[in-house]
């Protein structure tokens, strides 16, 4: 049985997670290297301004088109039977869309989530 660099390394990080550094860098022999200060920081993601823009249209076109035509809206709705599934498919929908806009909005913005 051959031991590949796979093996070596998922040893020394096993070692490494449970604190003991030196072992681990001992396992790895050259390739280890102490590493000192931060860590370099994470590239910059772009935003999303054309998400943004394509799911706000949606958004707002859809709560124009359901008002101005709230009449028909309520009449098709409220028509029982397997049309039941119409109002829970408009929530859904504009529960997605309204979401998708606004978690691109907040991400254009510059605000996110800690990790």
């Amino acid at each position: 049985m051959t031991i590949t660099t796979f093996d070596t390394n998922m040893s020394a990080v096993a070692f490494a997670e449970t604190g003991e550094y030196d072992t681990a860098r001992q396992i790895l022999g050259e390739n280890a290297t102490k590493q000192y200060g931060k860590s370099p920081a994470p590239a910059a993601k772009s935003k999303p301004y054309l998400k943004t823009i394509i799911f706000g249209a949606i958004s707002l076109s859809a709560y124009v088109l359901l008002f101005t035509n709230e009449k028909l809206v309520t009449e098709i709705f409220t028509m029982g039977g397997w049309r039941g599934a119409y109002p829970v498919g408009a929530a859904f929908f504009f529960s997605f869309i309204h979401g998708a806009f606004a978690s691109n909005l907040l991400s254009s913005l510059g605000l996110e989530a800690k990790k």
